[in-house]
Parts: C-alpha cells; structure tokens; sequence
C-alpha cells in the first residue's frame, strides 16, 4: 500500500507545487522545500480530496517531514479501509 500513497504523493508535488519526487526525501516542509503555512494547508487538501479523508488538526500539526505526511496518510487510510471492512 505504501508504494501507492507514495506515488500520488510525488504525483501532488510534482503537479500542484514543482517539486520532483527526488526532492521529496525526509526533507522538512517549509525550510527545505519553501513551503509557507497557506502552501502547507494546501497541500494537506490536495491530499484529503484524493484520498478521501479529513486529516484532524492535531495529527497535522504532527507534519513536519515528507515521512511524517506519508505516515499520517497510511494512518488515516488504514481508518478507512478497517471501516469499510465493518460496514
């Protein structure tokens, strides 16, 4: 599954911000890719339209690497799939 979220998540910040998937390693959000706060929430929308989800605030202010999102999205997918599983 992670193969996956990994490459929409490329595919978003290459498509909506320019930035190469190669750029994308651990780096930090808004030192190293120039992301601003408007940029970052931005960002977490991108995400949550493709993926079907609301991130809470807290787990977003959790953020701050590029494996931090990808763990909150595995999170929030893993919610999903379990409840669809019960329905």
């Amino acid at each position: 599954m992670k193969a996956t979220i990994k490459n929409k998540f490329d595919f978003i910040f290459r498509r909506h911000f320019l930035i190469a998937p190669k750029e994308l390693k651990k780096r930090r959000y808004l030192e190293d890719l120039g992301l601003n706060k408007v940029e970052q929430r931005e960002m977490l929308n991108y995400f949550e339209d493709e993926f079907h989800i609301r991130v809470s605030e807290q787990d977003e202010r959790k953020i701050r690497t590029v494996n931090d999102t990808l763990n909150v999205l595995e999170k929030y997918l893993q919610v999903n799939q379990n409840q669809l599983i019960i329905s």
